[in-house]
Parts: structure tokens; C-alpha cells; sequence
């Protein structure tokens, strides 16, 4: 927790900075670019124009043994209002696109539904899952994002990425060690720069669109989209209600099946199609969770969402309770940036710890 930056060295970053035509700014407030709307000030907010002087900016934080955290579009991430953070670095003007031939190169930048776009115009399949996935090229491929049966590993050729010394390096497909939800780069510190993946063009362009339009639809109506959110909480491809009550009495399973009979049943699941609503279950489920202050979604439990009403403490009361219940088997989707730190509320202090000694304990289990 201890901060890892003087006031020389912020001096001498921005000296290097300036020196290298390398964008920053100082003392930028990043709540308002966050997808989940939280986030202190950061001292230096980079972002690179291309990988070239990304390369240069993380050979020089290397060499100056500064902590740095670099991220996209922050859709899967949240920033805490009580942190000042030191040197924060954006992907997001990598975004360069090229098509060659049967294959194109992506910047990591690049936003996900858009490239679902360039896909469409080109007649190309394969990519359709990865509609209304409100991430970058860059995150996708780190996660191994997907969805309806698709994964973004599954049409990838190559990927460039820069270690940790600031190396530009490429690595194949095959080598990228792709499973549900992960890849060689997560738990590592190599950032994606670009992707190149296969872009065989077909004449089933009508097709390609009935599905986009089919999942969008599908997406929207059961994501939260009022609230500020990061999607689900936690990664699980079952009956998310089902698996945290799993260790309940039998009593309180069945009142679940038959409140779930009554609310999920394909004639209510029809009425309300366009605005699913799973407040019933809600209630259920927080006769069980008490002293527990959070008011979920009405859309599902598992959407974590940003009412501006709760603390940071009482937020994360909820998503541990929930991995308590949840047990080893599942794994907290959402990424909490506790650092690199500039300077910390003192107030803030124990629920830091608190945050950071839970997340250190409960979710070793998916870095396996």
C-alpha cells in the first residue's frame, strides 16, 4: 500500500514524456471515463498513440522501477474514489485496422462492437458472439471474451504484445494457452498490442446479420443497462441463484423452485421478454443474506451495478458474501485497481485491506 512515487520521479516521467511526443496528462480525474463511474485522480494518465511509444513508455517506467497499471476500456475493472493513483496507462488510441488478403490486424484499442461491424460489411462469420460485449479488442482476447457459443480465440492467427522491459514480441495461437474466461496473459505483464485474425470473406453476409441482431436483442433485454455496471460479478455458466443457495435447507430450495416456477416459467418469461425482472428471486435470496446493504439489479444478482448510494465498503460486503456462497468454483470476473498509489483516504485505510486480503484469498483458485 505503500506509495512508489516521489515527486522528482512524477517530475522526471513528464520530462521523458514531453521529450518523446508521448500524450499525458496530469492530475486527471478518471471517474467519469470508467464504464462503473468510480476512480480517484491519477497523477500521470498516458496513452499512447501506437505500440512504438507504448514500448518506449514501459522500457522507461522499467528502468525507473515505477508501478504502473495499464488498462483499456475499463469495462471489466473498478477504480475506488478513495485511491490518488501514480501512473495510470490507457490503450485506447491503439486502434489501427488493416485488411490483407484472408486476415486482418486489429489494434488493442479497438472497441469490440465495432470490429462485430467491420465483420458485417465484410461477410465475415465467426465473430457474431461477440456482439454488445461493451469491451476492446485488447480485453477481449486477454479474457478470452465470447459468448452464444463463440469465442474470440477460436479465429485468432497472432498477437503482438510488449513485456514487461518494453520488448515488442509475437506470439501464436497455439501458444496462447486459451481456456473458458482466460489465456497466457492474464496473471502476467505483457499488454496486447494488436491481434491479427482470419478474415474469410463468405456470401452469407443476411445470415451473419439475423444472428448480430438476435444476440443484441437477447443481451439488452437481460443486461442492466440504467445503472452503471462491469456485466456479471462472478463467472458462472449455471443457475447463478441456484449455486448460491446451494448449502441452504432443503425447505428453502424448494420455496426457491417454486418461486422460480412461478416468476421463470415460459409464459412470464414471454410477458416480460422485452424487461426481464428478477426481483422476486432477489428478495428470496435476501431473506438468507442479511445485514448485507445492497439492492441489486432487479435484472440478476450476479450484475454488479454502481447506484451511487453505497460505499465502497458496503459494496464489497456484498461481492464477498456472494463469493462465500459461490465457494472455489467460481471466480470474481471484475478486477478491483487497488495501485499502483499516489496517495489513500486514511479513512479508506482498513477497507483497502480488508479488499485486498479478501481478493488475495478467495480468488487464487482461477490463476491456476
Amino acid at each position: 500500500m505503500n506509495t512508489n512515487i516521489t515527486e522528482e520521479q512524477l517530475l522526471s516521467t513528464e520530462h521523458f514524456l514531453s521529450t518523446q511526443n508521448i500524450w499525458y496528462k496530469k492530475d486527471h480525474h478518471i471517474k467519469y471515463d470508467t464504464f462503473f463511474k468510480t476512480g480517484g485522480i491519477v497523477k500521470i494518465f498516458i496513452t499512447p498513440n501506437n505500440a512504438n511509444e507504448l514500448s518506449k513508455t514501459i522500457a522507461y517506467l522499467h528502468k525507473s522501477h515505477l508501478g504502473y497499471k495499464v488498462i483499456g476500456f475499463t469495462s471489466n475493472i473498478i477504480f475506488f474514489d478513495e485511491i490518488q493513483y501514480s501512473v495510470i496507462i490507457s490503450t485506447c488510441n491503439i486502434k489501427d485496422v488493416s485488411i490483407s488478403g484472408n486476415h486482418i490486424d486489429v489494434g488493442c484499442g479497438y472497441s469490440l462492437q465495432d470490429f462485430v461491424r467491420i465483420a458485417i460489411i465484410n461477410g465475415v462469420e465467426g465473430y457474431e458472439g461477440l456482439e454488445g460485449i461493451p469491451g476492446s479488442i485488447g480485453g477481449g482476447v486477454f479474457m478470452n471474451a465470447g459468448a452464444y457459443g463463440y469465442e474470440i480465440a477460436t479465429n485468432i492467427i497472432s498477437i503482438e504484445y510488449i513485456d514487461e522491459l518494453g520488448m515488442i514480441n509475437s506470439i501464436s495461437q497455439e501458444q496462447c494457452k486459451f481456456g473458458y474466461r482466460k489465456s497466457f496473459f492474464k496473471n502476467s505483464k505483457n499488454i496486447i498490442t494488436s491481434v491479427r485474425f482470419k478474415f474469410d470473406k463468405t456470401n452469407s453476409t443476411q445470415s451473419i446479420v439475423e444472428r448480430v441482431e438476435r444476440y443484441h436483442i437477447a443481451r439488452h433485454s437481460y443486461q442492466e443497462f440504467a445503472y452503471p455496471n462491469l456485466g456479471s460479478m462472478f463467472s458462472v455458466n449455471s443457475d447463478f441463484y441456484r449455486e448460491i443457495i446451494k448449502n441452504e435447507k432443503k425447505s428453502f430450495l424448494l420455496s426457491y423452485h417454486i418461486l422460480k416456477l412461478l416468476t421463470k416459467n415460459p409464459v412470464t418469461k414471454f410477458i416480460n421478454r422485452k424487461s426481464p425482472n428478477s426481483s422476486a428471486l432477489n428478495w428470496l435470496i435476501f431473506k438468507k443474506i442479511k445485514n448485507i446493504n445492497y439492492t441489486p439489479s432487479k435484472k440478476g444478482m450476479n450484475i454488479f451495478i454502481n447506484s451511487g448510494k453505497l460505499s465502497t465498503k458496503e459494496s464489497f460486503e456484498y461481492i464477498f458474501e456472494i463469493k462465500n456462497r459461490l465457494g472455489e468454483k467460481f471466480h470474481i470476473e471484475n478486477e478491483s485497481i487497488l495501485g499502483p498509489i499516489y496517495r489513500i483516504d486514511p479513512e479508506f485505510v482498513p477497507t483497502y485491506q480488508a479488499i485486498s486480503e479478501n481478493l488475495a484469498t478467495k480468488n487464487k483458485e482461477y490463476s491456476k
